[in-house]
């Protein structure tokens, strides 16, 4: 859902929900508020001004649900498919801190890419 449309625009949960589980809602909503601030200062045609807030937002929130479901995976799923997976992260993690994607604490600015997801898994 895009969530910037005719002149309407929805920020926090009504924009997108994050999984509950990473405290990111409250995050989302001041991030968003800002980012439509800044857009409309910015920009006298509001309906550029929304589509530019849409856009960020997506990118914004792909990004930081990419790093939550990574950490799903590797910290909440229980299935022995993944028990190698972490046999093989968590020594690397624990002797090297940034492997863990900060995304959490930091934000959505950082990478979140395929070197970043590798890291994290343990597969460079």
């Amino acid at each position: 859902m895009r969530p910037y449309r005719d002149g309407i625009v929805l920020v926090g949960d009504a924009a997108a929900t994050s999984d509950p589980v990473f405290g990111q809602g409250l995050s989302f909503s001041l991030r968003a508020a800002r980012v439509l601030r800044d857009e409309l200062t910015n920009n006298s045609d509001w309906q550029v001004a929304g589509n530019r807030y849409a856009d960020q937002h997506q990118r914004d929130f792909r990004s930081c649900h990419a790093v939550e479901g990574w950490f799903r995976t590797l910290f909440q799923d229980p299935s022995p498919e993944l028990a190698a997976l972490r046999a093989r992260a968590m020594p690397k993690i624990a002797g090297d801190l940034t492997r863990v994607p900060d995304h959490i604490f930091s934000g959505p600015d950082l990478p979140a890419d395929e070197q970043v997801r590798a890291r994290f898994f343990g597969e460079c």
